[in-house]
């Protein structure tokens, strides 16, 4: 029960936070993010925030540094507690998503065998 119940958490706060970044967000440099999962923990205590940078790779990861994150995740959830009505918001936690990058490299490495 708690599995599904968190699994419908993390898709209210992916949609969410989708919305806040294409709508409230005033940095240009969160503009480029895309929020590709949300995983929250069966106590609803935190919130994994996988993400990937819009036409970019690693190397501009380098433009939004931990410390911007941290700022940003406070006021996300914020924002996250004036949207969504549970009696509280999880704490979020970014994680470049890396699963994308791997992919194409595979499919590259699948190419060149052919």
């Amino acid at each position: 029960m708690n599995g599904i119940r968190s699994e419908k958490v993390g898709d209210l706060i992916k949609k969410e936070i989708s919305l806040i970044l294409n709508t409230k967000i005033k940095d240009e440099r969160f503009k480029l993010i895309n929020i590709n999962a949300v995983k929250v923990s069966t106590d609803l205590s935190i919130a994994t925030v996988y993400y990937s940078i819009i036409g970019s790779s690693t190397d501009d990861l380098d433009q939004l540094p931990e410390k911007a994150f941290a700022k940003f995740s406070g006021m996300l959830r914020s924002e996250l507690s004036k949207e969504i009505k549970i009696r509280r918001v999880p704490k979020l936690v970014f994680r470049y998503d890396e699963s994308i990058e791997y992919a194409s490299k595979i499919e590259k490495l699948l190419e060149s065998i052919k």
